[in-house]
């Protein structure tokens, strides 16, 4: 709790974002060395392979994002949005749009 706790306050995001924060705290431990698991990561404790960092990002930071729908030549290109973690389910983030649509 300490982690997600540290994590919202450095990006001074609302307590909305609490769960999230959770949820990615957590899976950024699962990815790291710990001596319970005789310096090995529980996910590799747990899968027998090593997991990748490659993917990583921060949490928190401004990102940007190109919708999926078409545009017209005059609308941007892309979205402004801040990272929320990892889709545990599929490849890919959580994000969350700064501006809403109309």
């Amino acid at each position: 709790m300490e982690m997600a706790r540290s994590m919202l306050q450095e990006k001074h995001l609302l307590k909305a974002f609490c769960a999230e924060a959770v949820y990615t705290a957590v899976y950024l431990l699962n990815k790291v060395p710990t001596k319970a698991v005789q310096n090995m990561t529980p996910t590799e404790a747990w899968s027998g392979m090593k997991p990748l960092a490659k993917h990583l990002r921060v949490f928190g930071n401004i990102c940007y994002v190109i919708p999926t729908e078409k545009r017209h030549k005059l609308e941007e290109k892309i979205e402004k949005v801040i990272f929320l973690g990892y889709n545990t389910q599929s490849k890919g983030y959580k994000i969350y749009n700064i501006k809403p649509r109309k």
